[in-house]
């Protein structure tokens, strides 16, 4: 690498200002941006658990449809950031952020490899200013690593078909199991790995030297998936099969989740203007058919023409099947669905722009640089590092900070009313401040406190949400804000 800087001293100083450009966008004020809420207290509930008392983990947080468990590795990758930031959820949002920053650089070697050191800058620096990958950058969120280690996974398979380097099999394994418990579309990075598993058997076959290591590393990257992925088959077992029976549900209940028949889905077509609108346009609809067709045409040019078409193959191919593998899902795609493309995404823009600004022609040079800045510009313009902040960590630990006061020493049972959120936030800060808090399924004391997110509409009194209905006939004593949230507390009515 020094030998490298050396040799490279433009091209090391420019990576060095993409990548400072990607940090500054990820960490500045990081945990007043940072998300926090219902999920992602109950996920530093969990770590803390197992950082503090060694409360083994077997599963991962739950899906938003179907009703599916993901795996627990991300629990684990969380515990040593929570434990040296002290148990604040501020270091877990930062690893999560220099995983991101650690992705865009591997965007750029890969990149470097594929095509040319323009390609890879160019590639690496979209990455850099994205609002969408800066938005999952900086959150401590199960999807938020998919980029990494679905990159990984075709950064190996590559090396396999391409190269013959037979050792990133395993890895490939391990790098699988680790996306699919990041989230449940890491299984549309399977069909990518298997075409070109095939296809490298198909080269090695005739080789009677490497197909039997072929095949030898082949199974030890399948127990190794196997091995990562245990944790959930143990939790089957144990539990009459829910999880498998919850992805059969879900594979078999077409009406409502998917249309397996791609011929008979109109969704393709939204999906690409979606992934170019907010993937490529920092979300914001400016000529997005124009733009589409400009990529499209573009890549069929770079491929007949350049020497990158074992690069680009890879490309398309990851490109096309998840694209079709999202036009099936009846459900709606959001934008942190495409995590396991964001690379693809920014490789592809970076090759095609990388090959005209290396060509002779002067206007194919300008209009490629035109091209670069633009997309930078608008990335910049739309960056969500310059907005204002949502201050949810802060805001959670003053209203739990004002409860604990107004409390006197007294116990107290603890309610939320919220339309999008669950009180698990909340109870992190009461639970690690050592707060009298009672759960009204143990016992109900002689106070309740309510913290309301719906702001004047709000009725704490006769709530039907149950840790209040559960308190019993009750009337409000006494009434606190802190910016949108109001806070009462309540006593029994005789």
């Amino acid at each position: 690498m020094i030998n490298w800087i050396k040799n490279n001293k433009r091209e090391a100083f420019i990576l060095a200002l993409v990548l400072g450009l990607a940090l500054f966008l990820r960490l500045y004020k990081i945990g007043q941006f940072m998300t926090f809420l219902g999920d992602e207290g109950r996920d530093v509930r969990i770590v803390r658990d197992l950082v503090t008392e060694g409360n083994l983990v077997f599963i991962g947080p739950q899906t938003s449809i179907g009703n599916m468990y993901l795996g627990p590795l991300y629990y684990y990758m969380m515990a040593p950031a929570l434990f040296l930031s002290g148990l604040n959820p501020v270091g877990p949002a930062i690893m999560v952020a220099l995983l991101g920053v650690f992705t865009v650089f591997l965007t750029w070697l890969f990149g470097r490899t594929w095509f040319n050191k323009e390609s890879a800058i160019i590639a690496a620096l979209l990455f850099a200013v994205s609002p969408v990958a800066i938005i999952y950058s900086r959150s401590s969120w199960n999807p938020n690593p998919m980029p990494l280690f679905a990159l990984l996974c075709i950064w190996g398979i590559y090396q396999v078909w391409q190269n013959k380097k037979l050792s990133w099999l395993p890895f490939i394994g391990i790098s699988f199991a680790f996306a699919l418990q990041m989230h449940y579309l890491g299984f549309l990075l399977a069909p990518v790995i298997g075409t070109f598993w095939i296809l490298s058997l198909i080269q090695i076959k005739k080789d009677k030297k490497l197909f039997p290591l072929f095949i030898k590393k082949s199974i030890f990257a399948i127990v190794m998936f196997l091995l990562l992925m245990s944790p959930l088959f143990l939790f089957d077992l144990k539990h009459q099969g829910m999880n498998f029976n919850a992805f059969k549900a879900f594979f078999t209940d077409r009406q409502t989740t998917v249309n397996l028949n791609p011929a008979h889905s109109d969704r393709f077509i939204p999906v690409i203007i979606m992934t170019v609108t907010d993937m490529v346009l920092a979300r914001q609809e400016i000529a997005v058919p124009l733009v589409s067709l400009t990529i499209f045409c573009l890549s069929i040019l770079v491929f007949v023409k350049s020497k990158w078409r074992s690069s680009l193959i890879v490309l398309f191919v990851w490109l096309a099947l998840a694209i079709l593998g999202l036009s099936v899902y009846k459900q709606h795609v959001y934008v942190h669905y495409l995590g396991f493309i964001y690379p693809a995404i920014f490789l592809l823009l970076g090759a095609l722009l990388g090959f005209i600004i290396t060509r002779k022609g002067l206007i194919l040079k300008i209009l490629a640089f035109v091209s670069v800045i633009a997309l930078v510009y608008i990335n910049l313009k739309f960056s969500p590092t310059f907005g204002s902040p949502n201050n949810q960590l802060k805001r959670t630990e003053s209203a739990v900070d004002l409860i604990i006061k107004e409390s006197n020493g007294e116990p107290f049972n603890f309610g939320l009313i919220a339309k999008q959120n669950y009180d698990e936030s909340y109870r992190y800060f009461l639970e690690n401040k050592n707060a009298l808090l009672v759960r009204g399924e143990e016992k109900i004391v002689d106070q309740l406190f309510v913290i309301c997110e719906d702001g004047e509409k709000c009725q704490p009194e006769g709530n039907p949400a149950w840790q209040i209905a559960v308190f019993g006939p009750s009337h409000i004593v006494s009434e606190w804000r802190i910016d949108h949230l109001i806070i009462y507390r309540l006593v029994h009515t005789i």
